[in-house]
């Protein structure tokens, strides 16, 4: 079972994205990988990392 340091809330995941809180929830909307406990999301930090490096274009 994954530790709840390792979830992160909608800021927390925002603020190293560095986007607003809408684009957030768009891309949670969008597929982002998340969990909710409750009303409440969390993304687990190691799928934020996964999803950062497919969204990486090569140049």
């Amino acid at each position: 079972m994954e530790n709840n340091n390792n979830l992160l809330t909608i800021d927390e995941a925002r603020s190293i994205l560095r986007v607003g809180r809408n684009v957030m929830y768009d891309l949670v909307k969008s597929g982002m990988p998340h969990i909710k406990v409750g009303k409440q999301i969390r993304i687990p930090q190691e799928a934020l990392t996964a999803w950062i490096k497919n969204q990486t274009i090569a140049s």
